[in-house]
Protein backbone atom coordinates (compact mmCIF):
# COMPACT_ATOMS: atom_id res chain seq x y z
CA UNK A 1 0.00 0.00 0.00
CA UNK A 2 2.47 2.81 -1.33
CA UNK A 3 0.70 6.43 -1.13
CA UNK A 4 0.67 9.07 -4.04
CA UNK A 5 3.77 11.38 -4.06
CA UNK A 6 1.37 14.18 -4.75
CA UNK A 7 -1.00 13.52 -1.13
CA UNK A 8 2.13 13.79 0.16
CA UNK A 9 3.03 17.27 -1.54
CA UNK A 10 -0.67 18.37 -0.67
CA UNK A 11 0.29 17.42 2.96
CA UNK A 12 3.42 19.09 2.70
CA UNK A 13 2.27 22.73 1.39
CA UNK A 14 -0.71 22.61 4.09
CA UNK A 15 1.93 23.36 6.86
CA UNK A 16 3.18 26.59 7.27
CA UNK A 17 6.89 27.90 5.52
CA UNK A 18 8.67 27.86 8.62
CA UNK A 19 7.74 23.82 9.55
CA UNK A 20 7.51 23.00 6.05
CA UNK A 21 10.23 20.68 6.00
CA UNK A 22 8.88 19.14 10.39
CA UNK A 23 6.11 18.53 8.53
CA UNK A 24 7.27 16.73 5.47
CA UNK A 25 9.04 14.66 7.67
CA UNK A 26 6.06 13.52 9.73
CA UNK A 27 4.08 12.76 7.09
CA UNK A 28 6.61 10.78 4.93
CA UNK A 29 6.91 8.87 8.90
CA UNK A 30 3.40 8.60 8.86
CA UNK A 31 3.09 7.48 5.46
CA UNK A 32 5.84 4.71 6.18
CA UNK A 33 4.29 3.34 9.53
CA UNK A 34 0.91 2.90 7.77
CA UNK A 35 2.11 1.24 5.22
CA UNK A 36 4.24 -1.02 7.24
CA UNK A 37 0.99 -1.74 9.94
CA UNK A 38 2.44 0.09 12.56
CA UNK A 39 -1.43 1.52 12.72
CA UNK A 40 -1.16 2.86 16.51
CA UNK A 41 2.10 5.04 15.33
CA UNK A 42 0.51 6.00 12.56
CA UNK A 43 -2.31 7.60 14.03
CA UNK A 44 -0.22 9.17 16.60
CA UNK A 45 1.74 10.86 13.90
CA UNK A 46 -1.37 12.31 11.84
CA UNK A 47 -3.34 13.05 14.73
CA UNK A 48 -0.32 15.59 15.23
CA UNK A 49 -0.98 16.89 11.60
CA UNK A 50 -4.25 16.87 11.83
CA UNK A 51 -3.72 19.65 14.98
CA UNK A 52 -1.03 21.58 13.57
CA UNK A 53 -1.92 21.25 9.47
CA UNK A 54 -5.81 20.26 9.43
CA UNK A 55 -6.00 19.62 5.69
CA UNK A 56 -8.26 16.96 4.19
CA UNK A 57 -5.34 14.68 2.95
CA UNK A 58 -4.25 14.60 6.81
CA UNK A 59 -7.61 13.88 7.84
CA UNK A 60 -7.96 10.74 5.35
CA UNK A 61 -4.72 9.30 6.38
CA UNK A 62 -5.82 9.76 10.17
CA UNK A 63 -8.81 8.17 9.29
CA UNK A 64 -7.41 5.69 6.73
CA UNK A 65 -5.03 4.59 9.87
CA UNK A 66 -7.68 4.32 12.20
CA UNK A 67 -9.72 2.12 9.94
CA UNK A 68 -7.19 -0.04 9.12
CA UNK A 69 -6.75 -0.18 13.31
CA UNK A 70 -9.90 -1.60 13.71
CA UNK A 71 -11.55 1.20 15.10
CA UNK A 72 -14.42 2.53 12.26
CA UNK A 73 -16.15 5.48 14.82
CA UNK A 74 -13.21 7.56 15.21
CA UNK A 75 -12.22 6.87 11.43
CA UNK A 76 -15.60 8.46 10.92
CA UNK A 77 -15.22 11.60 13.08
CA UNK A 78 -11.59 11.71 11.31
CA UNK A 79 -13.00 11.79 7.65
CA UNK A 80 -16.34 13.54 8.32
CA UNK A 81 -13.60 16.51 9.44
CA UNK A 82 -11.87 15.98 6.32
CA UNK A 83 -14.91 16.86 4.04
CA UNK A 84 -15.57 19.47 5.68
CA UNK A 85 -12.30 20.74 5.51
CA UNK A 86 -12.34 20.15 1.59
CA UNK A 87 -15.59 19.27 0.12
CA UNK A 88 -14.53 19.10 -3.33
CA UNK A 89 -12.06 16.34 -2.35
CA UNK A 90 -13.26 12.96 -2.75
CA UNK A 91 -11.02 10.74 -0.69
CA UNK A 92 -12.47 11.38 2.53
CA UNK A 93 -16.06 10.62 1.46
CA UNK A 94 -14.85 7.50 0.23
CA UNK A 95 -13.57 6.76 3.52
CA UNK A 96 -16.84 7.37 4.75
CA UNK A 97 -17.98 4.58 2.70
CA UNK A 98 -15.47 2.46 3.70
CA UNK A 99 -16.42 2.86 7.35
CA UNK A 100 -20.19 1.66 6.35
CA UNK A 101 -18.38 -1.00 5.06
CA UNK A 102 -16.77 -2.27 8.50
CA UNK A 103 -20.35 -1.68 9.71
CA UNK A 104 -21.28 -3.92 7.23
CA UNK A 105 -23.74 -1.24 5.78
CA UNK A 106 -23.06 -1.96 1.67
CA UNK A 107 -25.93 -0.18 0.57
CA UNK A 108 -24.87 2.86 2.12
CA UNK A 109 -21.45 2.51 1.47
CA UNK A 110 -22.03 1.96 -2.59
CA UNK A 111 -24.37 5.12 -2.62
CA UNK A 112 -21.70 7.10 -1.24
CA UNK A 113 -18.42 5.50 -2.95
CA UNK A 114 -20.65 5.96 -6.17
CA UNK A 115 -21.07 9.43 -5.45
CA UNK A 116 -17.38 9.95 -4.85
CA UNK A 117 -16.73 8.41 -8.12
CA UNK A 118 -19.54 10.53 -9.71
CA UNK A 119 -18.39 13.64 -8.73
CA UNK A 120 -15.03 13.06 -9.91
CA UNK A 121 -16.00 11.93 -13.03
CA UNK A 122 -13.87 8.45 -12.93
CA UNK A 123 -11.05 10.32 -13.73
CA UNK A 124 -9.49 11.17 -10.27
CA UNK A 125 -6.62 8.04 -9.74
CA UNK A 126 -6.50 7.88 -6.12
CA UNK A 127 -10.47 7.88 -5.93
CA UNK A 128 -10.52 5.46 -7.71
CA UNK A 129 -7.49 3.66 -6.45
CA UNK A 130 -9.01 4.12 -2.58
CA UNK A 131 -12.59 3.24 -3.80
CA UNK A 132 -11.32 -0.08 -5.35
CA UNK A 133 -9.61 -0.77 -2.14
CA UNK A 134 -12.34 -0.01 0.23
CA UNK A 135 -14.30 -2.28 -1.22
CA UNK A 136 -10.72 -5.35 -0.47
CA UNK A 137 -10.18 -4.12 3.06
CA UNK A 138 -12.06 -6.39 5.05
CA UNK A 139 -10.90 -10.05 4.78
CA UNK A 140 -12.42 -11.57 7.77
CA UNK A 141 -16.81 -10.92 8.54
CA UNK A 142 -15.42 -9.73 11.98
CA UNK A 143 -14.11 -6.77 10.34
CA UNK A 144 -16.59 -5.82 7.98
CA UNK A 145 -17.55 -6.55 4.46
CA UNK A 146 -16.01 -6.79 0.95
CA UNK A 147 -17.19 -6.72 -2.82
CA UNK A 148 -14.28 -8.41 -5.13
CA UNK A 149 -16.49 -8.15 -8.04
CA UNK A 150 -17.48 -4.14 -7.53
CA UNK A 151 -13.54 -3.41 -6.87
CA UNK A 152 -12.54 -5.38 -10.17
CA UNK A 153 -14.83 -2.78 -11.67
CA UNK A 154 -13.49 0.07 -10.36
CA UNK A 155 -10.35 -0.55 -10.53
CA UNK A 156 -10.54 -1.83 -14.30
CA UNK A 157 -11.47 1.70 -15.07
CA UNK A 158 -8.36 2.99 -12.97
CA UNK A 159 -5.76 0.76 -15.05
CA UNK A 160 -7.53 1.67 -18.04
CA UNK A 161 -6.46 5.21 -17.35
CA UNK A 162 -2.69 4.16 -16.50
CA UNK A 163 -1.88 4.38 -19.76
CA UNK A 164 1.56 3.87 -19.13
CA UNK A 165 1.06 1.29 -16.43
CA UNK A 166 2.94 2.34 -14.08
CA UNK A 167 0.76 2.17 -11.34
CA UNK A 168 1.72 -0.75 -8.81
CA UNK A 169 -1.00 -0.03 -6.42
CA UNK A 170 -3.71 -1.06 -8.97
CA UNK A 171 -2.20 -3.94 -9.77
CA UNK A 172 -1.71 -4.75 -5.92
CA UNK A 173 -5.57 -3.77 -4.86
CA UNK A 174 -6.66 -6.20 -8.31
CA UNK A 175 -4.91 -8.55 -6.90
CA UNK A 176 -7.09 -8.23 -3.64
CA UNK A 177 -9.81 -8.51 -5.23
CA UNK A 178 -8.89 -12.17 -7.05
CA UNK A 179 -7.93 -12.91 -3.82
CA UNK A 180 -10.91 -12.32 -2.31
CA UNK A 181 -12.70 -14.03 -5.03
CA UNK A 182 -10.84 -16.79 -4.03
CA UNK A 183 -9.13 -16.55 -7.96
CA UNK A 184 -5.56 -17.46 -7.07
CA UNK A 185 -4.59 -17.44 -10.51
CA UNK A 186 -5.20 -14.12 -11.41
CA UNK A 187 -4.27 -12.76 -8.46
CA UNK A 188 -0.89 -13.60 -8.28
CA UNK A 189 -1.21 -12.23 -11.98
CA UNK A 190 -1.53 -8.68 -10.76
CA UNK A 191 0.85 -9.19 -7.67
CA UNK A 192 3.54 -9.87 -10.23
CA UNK A 193 2.40 -7.21 -12.48
CA UNK A 194 3.04 -4.78 -9.07
CA UNK A 195 6.00 -6.65 -9.09
CA UNK A 196 7.21 -6.34 -12.63
CA UNK A 197 6.16 -2.10 -11.98
CA UNK A 198 8.65 -1.84 -8.66
CA UNK A 199 11.04 -5.05 -8.17
CA UNK A 200 11.25 -6.15 -4.96
CA UNK A 201 8.31 -4.68 -3.52
CA UNK A 202 7.70 -6.18 0.08
CA UNK A 203 4.17 -6.08 0.28
CA UNK A 204 3.72 -7.64 -3.57
CA UNK A 205 5.52 -10.87 -2.26
CA UNK A 206 4.05 -10.62 1.02
CA UNK A 207 0.21 -10.89 -1.03
CA UNK A 208 1.48 -13.79 -2.74
CA UNK A 209 2.41 -15.67 0.32
CA UNK A 210 -1.43 -14.72 1.15
CA UNK A 211 -2.76 -16.58 -1.81
CA UNK A 212 -1.01 -19.64 -1.25
CA UNK A 213 -2.60 -19.50 2.84
CA UNK A 214 -5.80 -18.92 1.70
CA UNK A 215 -5.34 -22.37 -0.50
CA UNK A 216 -3.80 -24.23 2.79
CA UNK A 217 -0.37 -24.51 0.39
CA UNK A 218 1.41 -23.46 3.87
CA UNK A 219 5.32 -24.46 2.27
CA UNK A 220 5.09 -22.39 -0.55
CA UNK A 221 3.25 -19.32 1.98
CA UNK A 222 5.97 -19.34 4.00
CA UNK A 223 8.52 -19.45 1.12
CA UNK A 224 7.06 -15.70 -0.09
CA UNK A 225 6.48 -14.43 3.01
CA UNK A 226 10.59 -15.32 4.11
CA UNK A 227 10.86 -13.37 0.87
CA UNK A 228 8.72 -10.60 1.71
CA UNK A 229 10.84 -9.90 5.08
CA UNK A 230 14.26 -10.17 3.08
CA UNK A 231 13.02 -7.44 1.05
CA UNK A 232 11.27 -5.41 4.07
CA UNK A 233 12.07 -6.57 7.71
CA UNK A 234 10.00 -3.54 8.66
CA UNK A 235 7.02 -4.73 6.46
CA UNK A 236 4.69 -6.30 10.05
CA UNK A 237 1.64 -7.77 8.41
CA UNK A 238 4.36 -10.24 6.86
CA UNK A 239 5.15 -11.63 10.36
CA UNK A 240 1.52 -11.93 11.54
CA UNK A 241 0.84 -14.57 8.37
CA UNK A 242 3.89 -16.00 8.21
CA UNK A 243 2.93 -16.93 12.08
CA UNK A 244 -0.66 -18.10 10.78
CA UNK A 245 1.12 -20.37 7.86
CA UNK A 246 3.32 -21.91 10.41
CA UNK A 247 -0.04 -22.39 12.57
CA UNK A 248 -1.74 -24.25 9.76
CA UNK A 249 1.45 -26.15 9.95
CA UNK A 250 1.76 -27.36 13.27
CA UNK A 251 5.37 -25.48 13.56
CA UNK A 252 3.67 -23.97 16.94
CA UNK A 253 6.81 -22.65 18.06
CA UNK A 254 7.63 -20.89 14.57
CA UNK A 255 4.28 -19.42 15.19
CA UNK A 256 4.38 -18.16 18.49
CA UNK A 257 7.91 -16.63 17.80
CA UNK A 258 6.49 -14.58 14.37
CA UNK A 259 3.66 -13.48 15.97
CA UNK A 260 6.17 -11.59 18.69
CA UNK A 261 7.49 -10.16 15.77
CA UNK A 262 4.63 -8.97 14.13
CA UNK A 263 3.31 -7.80 17.93
CA UNK A 264 6.72 -5.96 18.08
CA UNK A 265 7.03 -4.41 14.98
CA UNK A 266 3.20 -3.15 14.56
CA UNK A 267 3.60 -2.19 17.70
CA UNK A 268 -0.03 -2.87 17.76
CA UNK A 269 -2.59 -3.08 21.29
CA UNK A 270 -5.18 -4.99 19.12
CA UNK A 271 -6.66 -7.52 21.52
CA UNK A 272 -7.30 -10.07 19.39
CA UNK A 273 -3.53 -10.09 17.98
CA UNK A 274 -2.65 -10.12 21.59
CA UNK A 275 -5.06 -12.70 22.49
CA UNK A 276 -3.86 -14.89 19.45
CA UNK A 277 0.28 -14.52 20.38
CA UNK A 278 -0.95 -16.01 24.06
CA UNK A 279 -2.86 -18.74 21.78
CA UNK A 280 0.30 -19.74 20.10
CA UNK A 281 2.50 -19.53 23.09
CA UNK A 282 0.03 -22.25 24.65
CA UNK A 283 0.24 -23.97 21.40
CA UNK A 284 3.68 -24.24 21.62
CA UNK A 285 3.89 -25.65 25.06
CA UNK A 286 4.86 -21.99 26.54
CA UNK A 287 1.86 -22.45 29.30
CA UNK A 288 3.19 -19.77 31.51
CA UNK A 289 3.94 -16.91 29.18
CA UNK A 290 0.63 -17.57 27.62
CA UNK A 291 -0.62 -16.73 31.03
CA UNK A 292 1.36 -13.63 31.77
CA UNK A 293 0.41 -12.24 28.51
CA UNK A 294 -3.73 -13.23 29.70
CA UNK A 295 -2.71 -11.53 32.88
CA UNK A 296 -1.19 -8.49 31.16
CA UNK A 297 -4.75 -8.30 29.32
CA UNK A 298 -6.58 -8.30 32.34
CA UNK A 299 -9.13 -5.39 33.05
CA UNK A 300 -7.80 -4.02 29.87
CA UNK A 301 -10.42 -6.15 27.74
CA UNK A 302 -13.78 -7.00 27.54
CA UNK A 303 -13.79 -9.66 25.61
CA UNK A 304 -15.32 -13.53 27.28
CA UNK A 305 -12.27 -15.12 24.87
CA UNK A 306 -9.61 -13.91 27.63
CA UNK A 307 -11.34 -16.64 29.66
CA UNK A 308 -10.86 -19.29 27.00
CA UNK A 309 -6.98 -18.77 26.30
CA UNK A 310 -6.70 -18.17 29.83
CA UNK A 311 -8.49 -22.04 30.32
CA UNK A 312 -6.71 -23.71 27.71
CA UNK A 313 -3.12 -22.72 29.16
CA UNK A 314 -4.19 -23.54 32.71
CA UNK A 315 -4.86 -26.82 31.32
CA UNK A 316 -1.66 -27.32 29.74
CA UNK A 317 0.20 -25.94 32.85
CA UNK A 318 -1.44 -28.68 35.01
CA UNK A 319 -3.41 -25.86 37.07
CA UNK A 320 -6.90 -27.99 36.58
CA UNK A 321 -9.32 -26.46 38.71
CA UNK A 322 -8.21 -23.31 37.55
CA UNK A 323 -8.80 -24.66 33.83
CA UNK A 324 -12.31 -25.83 34.69
CA UNK A 325 -13.50 -22.37 36.06
CA UNK A 326 -12.43 -20.12 33.30
CA UNK A 327 -13.77 -22.81 30.74
CA UNK A 328 -16.98 -22.96 32.17
CA UNK A 329 -17.08 -19.08 32.49
CA UNK A 330 -16.25 -18.91 28.90
CA UNK A 331 -18.73 -21.80 27.90
CA UNK A 332 -21.80 -19.65 29.75
CA UNK A 333 -20.93 -16.53 29.38
CA UNK A 334 -20.76 -16.58 25.43
CA UNK A 335 -22.24 -19.95 24.27
CA UNK A 336 -22.42 -18.75 20.31
CA UNK A 337 -18.56 -18.33 20.18
CA UNK A 338 -17.68 -22.11 21.57
CA UNK A 339 -15.51 -24.27 19.38
CA UNK A 340 -14.74 -27.97 20.18
CA UNK A 341 -11.73 -27.12 21.52
CA UNK A 342 -13.31 -25.23 24.37
CA UNK A 343 -15.20 -28.70 25.74
CA UNK A 344 -11.68 -30.80 24.99
CA UNK A 345 -9.68 -28.88 27.30
CA UNK A 346 -12.39 -28.63 29.51
CA UNK A 347 -12.84 -32.26 29.41
CA UNK A 348 -9.07 -33.10 30.01
CA UNK A 349 -8.77 -30.65 32.58
CA UNK A 350 -11.66 -32.94 34.36
CA UNK A 351 -9.91 -36.15 33.54
CA UNK A 352 -7.07 -34.95 35.14
CA UNK A 353 -8.96 -34.53 38.78
CA UNK A 354 -8.98 -38.25 39.40
CA UNK A 355 -12.10 -38.42 40.94
CA UNK A 356 -15.45 -40.66 39.35
CA UNK A 357 -16.99 -37.64 39.12
CA UNK A 358 -14.26 -35.82 37.42
CA UNK A 359 -14.29 -38.59 34.60
CA UNK A 360 -17.83 -38.57 33.98
CA UNK A 361 -17.69 -34.52 33.28
CA UNK A 362 -14.77 -35.50 31.06
CA UNK A 363 -16.51 -37.61 29.09
CA UNK A 364 -19.18 -35.60 28.94
CA UNK A 365 -17.22 -32.88 27.66
CA UNK A 366 -15.22 -34.77 25.53
CA UNK A 367 -18.02 -36.21 23.45
CA UNK A 368 -18.88 -32.91 22.72
CA UNK A 369 -15.73 -32.07 21.21
CA UNK A 370 -15.24 -35.30 19.12
CA UNK A 371 -17.94 -35.10 16.46
CA UNK A 372 -16.47 -31.34 15.62
CA UNK A 373 -13.14 -31.69 16.23
CA UNK A 374 -11.26 -32.39 12.74
CA UNK A 375 -7.74 -32.22 13.79
CA UNK A 376 -7.46 -34.47 16.84
CA UNK A 377 -9.53 -37.79 16.98
CA UNK A 378 -10.87 -36.99 20.71
CA UNK A 379 -12.49 -40.67 20.64
CA UNK A 380 -9.45 -41.92 21.31
CA UNK A 381 -9.54 -40.07 25.12
CA UNK A 382 -13.11 -41.20 25.56
CA UNK A 383 -12.42 -44.55 24.53
CA UNK A 384 -9.03 -44.72 27.07
CA UNK A 385 -11.10 -42.67 30.23
CA UNK A 386 -14.09 -45.50 29.76
CA UNK A 387 -11.67 -48.45 29.65
CA UNK A 388 -9.57 -47.26 32.65
CA UNK A 389 -13.07 -46.92 34.66
CA UNK A 390 -13.91 -50.69 33.66
CA UNK A 391 -16.58 -48.91 31.10
CA UNK A 392 -15.33 -51.65 28.69
CA UNK A 393 -19.43 -51.98 26.43
CA UNK A 394 -18.96 -48.26 26.51
CA UNK A 395 -15.38 -48.36 25.28
CA UNK A 396 -16.51 -50.27 22.90
CA UNK A 397 -18.67 -47.79 21.33
CA UNK A 398 -16.11 -45.08 21.55
CA UNK A 399 -13.21 -47.02 19.90
CA UNK A 400 -15.82 -47.99 16.97
CA UNK A 401 -16.27 -44.09 16.55
CA UNK A 402 -13.13 -43.53 16.71
CA UNK A 403 -12.07 -45.85 13.97
CA UNK A 404 -14.95 -44.84 11.75
CA UNK A 405 -13.87 -41.49 12.12
CA UNK A 406 -10.91 -41.70 9.34
CA UNK A 407 -10.90 -45.58 9.03
CA UNK A 408 -7.91 -44.91 6.67
CA UNK A 409 -5.96 -43.62 9.36
CA UNK A 410 -6.91 -46.07 11.87
CA UNK A 411 -3.43 -47.38 13.94
CA UNK A 412 -2.89 -50.69 15.77
CA UNK A 413 -3.86 -49.54 19.06
CA UNK A 414 -7.22 -48.50 17.79
CA UNK A 415 -7.96 -52.07 17.04
CA UNK A 416 -6.42 -53.51 19.70
CA UNK A 417 -8.15 -51.19 22.29
CA UNK A 418 -11.48 -52.09 20.13
CA UNK A 419 -10.49 -56.06 20.68
CA UNK A 420 -9.52 -55.83 24.34
CA UNK A 421 -12.74 -53.73 25.10
CA UNK A 422 -14.73 -56.49 23.90
CA UNK A 423 -12.05 -59.60 25.25
CA UNK A 424 -12.47 -57.98 29.14
CA UNK A 425 -16.55 -57.08 28.54
CA UNK A 426 -17.23 -60.85 27.76
CA UNK A 427 -15.10 -62.13 30.86
CA UNK A 428 -17.67 -59.64 32.88
CA UNK A 429 -20.56 -61.61 31.66
CA UNK A 430 -22.56 -63.60 34.17
CA UNK A 431 -19.82 -62.68 36.72
CA UNK A 432 -20.79 -59.31 37.21
CA UNK A 433 -23.80 -58.49 38.72
CA UNK A 434 -25.34 -56.08 36.58
CA UNK A 435 -24.65 -58.67 33.58
CA UNK A 436 -25.89 -61.89 35.16
CA UNK A 437 -28.75 -62.31 32.18
CA UNK A 438 -31.41 -63.25 35.14
CA UNK A 439 -29.34 -66.57 35.26
CA UNK A 440 -29.78 -67.94 31.95
CA UNK A 441 -27.26 -70.18 31.04
CA UNK A 442 -27.97 -69.81 27.11
CA UNK A 443 -27.72 -66.18 26.62
CA UNK A 444 -24.31 -65.83 28.97
CA UNK A 445 -22.89 -68.29 26.40
CA UNK A 446 -24.14 -66.68 23.58
CA UNK A 447 -23.37 -63.04 25.10
CA UNK A 448 -19.87 -64.13 25.59
CA UNK A 449 -19.47 -65.72 22.36
CA UNK A 450 -20.59 -62.56 20.75
CA UNK A 451 -18.11 -60.13 22.54
CA UNK A 452 -15.13 -62.98 21.74
CA UNK A 453 -15.98 -62.67 17.96
CA UNK A 454 -16.20 -59.04 18.15
CA UNK A 455 -12.75 -59.32 19.98
CA UNK A 456 -11.28 -61.95 17.49
CA UNK A 457 -12.23 -59.32 14.45
CA UNK A 458 -10.38 -56.61 15.98
CA UNK A 459 -7.56 -58.48 17.07
CA UNK A 460 -7.27 -59.81 13.09
CA UNK A 461 -6.85 -56.53 11.90
CA UNK A 462 -4.15 -55.76 14.29
CA UNK A 463 -2.06 -59.09 13.07
CA UNK A 464 -2.59 -57.76 9.49
CA UNK A 465 -1.55 -53.71 10.16
CA UNK A 466 1.35 -54.93 12.58
CA UNK A 467 2.23 -58.50 11.67
CA UNK A 468 4.99 -58.51 14.00
CA UNK A 469 3.46 -57.91 17.20
CA UNK A 470 2.99 -60.06 19.28
CA UNK A 471 -0.27 -59.44 21.91
CA UNK A 472 -2.13 -59.30 18.91
CA UNK A 473 -1.88 -63.22 18.31
CA UNK A 474 -1.88 -63.75 21.93
CA UNK A 475 -5.17 -61.85 22.14
CA UNK A 476 -6.69 -63.24 19.07
CA UNK A 477 -5.75 -66.97 20.43
CA UNK A 478 -7.23 -66.08 23.73
CA UNK A 479 -10.36 -65.03 22.24
CA UNK A 480 -11.25 -68.30 20.26
CA UNK A 481 -10.31 -70.18 23.73
CA UNK A 482 -12.65 -68.23 25.84
CA UNK A 483 -15.43 -67.92 23.29
CA UNK A 484 -15.46 -72.31 23.46
CA UNK A 485 -13.11 -73.71 26.13
CA UNK A 486 -14.74 -77.32 25.85
CA UNK A 487 -14.72 -77.00 21.43
CA UNK A 488 -11.14 -75.48 21.42
CA UNK A 489 -10.04 -78.15 23.01
CA UNK A 490 -11.62 -80.07 19.59
CA UNK A 491 -11.48 -77.85 17.04
CA UNK A 492 -7.80 -76.81 17.61
CA UNK A 493 -8.97 -73.00 16.70
CA UNK A 494 -6.52 -71.46 19.02
CA UNK A 495 -3.52 -73.79 18.32
CA UNK A 496 -2.38 -71.70 14.90
CA UNK A 497 -2.63 -68.44 16.93
CA UNK A 498 -0.62 -69.51 20.12
CA UNK A 499 1.86 -70.98 17.75
CA UNK A 500 2.07 -68.14 15.74
CA UNK A 501 2.28 -66.24 18.38
CA UNK A 502 5.07 -67.53 20.01
CA UNK A 503 6.98 -67.73 16.90
CA UNK A 504 6.70 -63.65 16.92
CA UNK A 505 7.19 -63.19 20.95
CA UNK A 506 11.24 -65.60 20.19
CA UNK A 507 12.05 -63.33 17.63
CA UNK A 508 10.75 -60.17 19.97
CA UNK A 509 12.97 -61.34 22.49
CA UNK A 510 15.84 -62.00 20.10
CA UNK A 511 15.46 -58.67 18.73
CA UNK A 512 15.48 -57.06 22.74
CA UNK A 513 16.11 -59.10 25.40
CA UNK A 514 14.15 -56.97 28.10
CA UNK A 515 11.12 -58.38 26.12
CA UNK A 516 11.55 -61.96 27.94
CA UNK A 517 9.78 -61.17 31.03
CA UNK A 518 7.22 -58.94 29.31
CA UNK A 519 6.15 -62.09 27.57
CA UNK A 520 6.96 -64.79 30.08
CA UNK A 521 3.60 -65.21 31.33
CA UNK A 522 1.37 -65.23 27.76
CA UNK A 523 4.11 -67.67 26.62
CA UNK A 524 3.62 -69.93 30.09
CA UNK A 525 -0.31 -69.95 28.95
CA UNK A 526 0.40 -70.46 25.33
CA UNK A 527 2.72 -73.65 26.36
CA UNK A 528 0.49 -74.96 28.65
CA UNK A 529 -2.53 -74.58 26.19
CA UNK A 530 -0.35 -76.10 23.63
CA UNK A 531 0.90 -78.81 25.61
CA UNK A 532 -2.76 -79.93 26.82
CA UNK A 533 -4.44 -79.77 23.40
CA UNK A 534 -1.74 -82.42 22.19
CA UNK A 535 -2.17 -84.52 24.82
CA UNK A 536 -6.01 -84.58 24.39
CA UNK A 537 -5.11 -85.55 21.11
CA UNK A 538 -2.79 -88.29 21.99
CA UNK A 539 0.21 -86.97 20.60
CA UNK A 540 2.25 -87.18 23.92
CA UNK A 541 5.93 -86.21 21.88
CA UNK A 542 4.15 -82.82 20.95
CA UNK A 543 2.74 -82.15 24.69
CA UNK A 544 6.29 -82.92 26.17
CA UNK A 545 8.10 -80.88 23.77
CA UNK A 546 5.34 -77.53 24.99
CA UNK A 547 6.14 -78.85 28.67
CA UNK A 548 9.74 -78.76 28.19
CA UNK A 549 9.94 -74.98 26.67
CA UNK A 550 7.71 -73.90 29.68
CA UNK A 551 10.09 -75.44 32.27
CA UNK A 552 13.01 -73.84 30.38
CA UNK A 553 11.17 -70.31 30.57
CA UNK A 554 10.05 -70.73 33.91
CA UNK A 555 11.79 -73.62 36.38
CA UNK A 556 9.93 -72.88 39.41
CA UNK A 557 6.31 -73.53 37.88
CA UNK A 558 5.08 -76.32 39.79
CA UNK A 559 2.15 -77.77 37.38
CA UNK A 560 4.50 -77.32 34.62
CA UNK A 561 7.08 -79.47 36.65
CA UNK A 562 4.59 -82.19 37.80
CA UNK A 563 3.36 -82.79 34.42
CA UNK A 564 6.78 -83.52 33.42
CA UNK A 565 7.81 -85.56 36.32
CA UNK A 566 4.92 -86.75 38.32
CA UNK A 567 5.41 -87.56 41.72
CA UNK A 568 5.87 -91.31 42.51
CA UNK A 569 2.83 -92.88 43.80
CA UNK A 570 3.19 -94.07 47.05
CA UNK A 571 2.32 -97.92 48.02
CA UNK A 572 -1.43 -98.75 49.75
CA UNK A 573 -0.96 -98.44 53.08
CA UNK A 574 -1.60 -102.88 54.89
CA UNK A 575 -4.22 -102.89 56.80
CA UNK A 576 -4.32 -104.04 60.10
CA UNK A 577 -5.11 -107.67 60.69
CA UNK A 578 -8.78 -107.92 62.48
CA UNK A 579 -9.07 -109.09 65.70
CA UNK A 580 -10.71 -112.26 66.82
CA UNK A 581 -13.78 -111.92 68.61
CA UNK A 582 -14.08 -112.01 72.32
CA UNK A 583 -15.00 -115.07 74.25
CA UNK A 584 -18.22 -115.29 76.26
CA UNK A 585 -17.29 -115.83 79.99
CA UNK A 586 -18.29 -119.13 80.79
CA UNK A 587 -20.59 -120.84 83.44
CA UNK A 588 -23.47 -117.90 82.66
CA UNK A 589 -27.15 -119.51 81.88
CA UNK A 590 -27.65 -117.86 78.06
CA UNK A 591 -30.68 -116.35 78.70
Amino acid sequence: MKFQKKALLTVVAAGMLGTLQAVAQDAQSGVKDLEAGRYNKAIQTFQGLATSAPSADNYFYLGYAQLKAGDPDAAKQAFEKGVAADPKNQLNNVGLGAVALAKKDGATAKTIINNALKETKNKNMDVLLRAGEAYTMFRKPEEGINDPAEAIRILTIADERDKKNENAEIEMALGDAYTLKNDGGNAVTKYENALAIRPNNAEAKYKIGNTFLRAKNYPQAQKFYEEAIAADPDFAPTYEDLAEAFFGSRAYKNASKNMDLYIQKSQTTNVDKLLRSAQFDFLAGDNERAIQKLDQLKGKVNTPVIQRIYGWAYSGAGKYNESIEALNNFIQTAPDRVIPDDYKYLGRAYAQLGTPEGDSLAIVNLEKAAPMDSTENVYREIGKLLYSGKKYDQAIGAWKKAILMDTSKATTNDYFQLGMSNYLQASRIGRDSTLMMNGDTAAIRQAKENYYTAADSAFLKVNQITPDWSPGYYFRASANYFSDTKGAMNTGEPVPLYEKYLEVADKEIAADAAKKEANKRYMMTAYKFLSSYYANKNDAEKSREYLSKAAELDPNDKDVQNALNPPAQQPAATKPASKPAAKKPAGKATK
